[in-house]
């Protein structure tokens, strides 16, 4: 079984713990857009002619845009978004009526937010650059959206992509409601890693641990967090849970 025939059946198992499939209109709900979307997939890698919209400054914020928009290869979303949206999903009072999934790259992420519970009106991704009308394009340090638009936001990984990862945070606060949650995970690294990535933040200036998190997020507080130890030539993954306090 493929790639892509397999990661359906992991949706479908995901999405049965909290909206059963019973029914033939909730297969369809879930099947018809994910195959829309797929096929506007194929049209922009095989197709299209016009290359996707980029954000016009990529030297602020973001780095190494071109890298991030080479990876459109397959349509399934990657671990960081899986964990970081079924972490989540798993939060009794998380509130379902908005979300926005920053560095998406492509549409099954927010597919997969669909299936799980989220309004699909509610459901934006942001991005360096975009093919769907779902992502849009801007930068998470300046973000073209109001005080406290989303109950809930994911950011899986992109903070290593930063240089400014205080002022990214800082956006991620601001665009975030009382009361909401914010997952945020990235790759732990060893001391002996080589960055191939330019721009970035490296050595103890990469930010990868729960304290650096805490120590970005202070506003906000954390419900949940996981970090690994990481041996010489090896990686884990951190992620955690912030909620931002709603006023006294």
């Amino acid at each position: 079984m493929s790639e892509l025939t397999r990661f359906p059946v992991k949706i479908a198992r995901a999405i049965r713990r909290e909206r059963p499939l019973r029914t033939l209109r909730t297969r369809m709900l879930v099947a018809f857009p994910w195959e829309v979307g797929y096929l506007r997939f194929l049209w922009f890698t095989r197709c299209a002619t016009k290359p996707a919209q980029a954000y016009e400054t990529p030297d602020e914020g973001t780095k190494e845009t071109e890298y991030s928009a080479s990876y459109l290869t397959r349509y399934a979303p990657d671990r960081r978004v899986e964990w970081t949206l079924f972490l989540l999903a798993s939060i009794p009072d998380c509130e379902k009526d908005s979300l926005l999934i920053l560095g998406p790259r492509y549409e099954p992420e927010l597919l997969m937010a669909q299936g799980l519970g989220w309004a699909r009106e509610g459901i934006r991704g942001l991005d360096t650059f975009s093919y769907s009308p779902s992502i849009d394009v801007g930068d998470m340090h300046s973000m073209p959206y109001d005080d406290e638009r989303f109950a809930s936001i994911i950011c899986g990984w992109t903070l290593s992509y930063s240089d400014r990862p205080d002022v990214a945070a800082a956006e991620m606060t601001r665009v975030l409601r009382p009361g909401g949650y914010l997952i945020v995970s990235m790759q732990k690294v060893a001391p002996d890693h080589v960055e191939v990535l330019q721009g970035v933040l490296k050595g103890e200036h990469r930010i990868q641990t729960l304290a650096q998190l805490d120590a970005l997020y202070a506003g906000l507080d954390r419900v949940a967090g996981f970090e690994p130890t990481v041996a010489l030539g090896g990686e884990g993954h951190t992620i955690a849970a912030y909620r931002r306090p709603r006023p006294a």
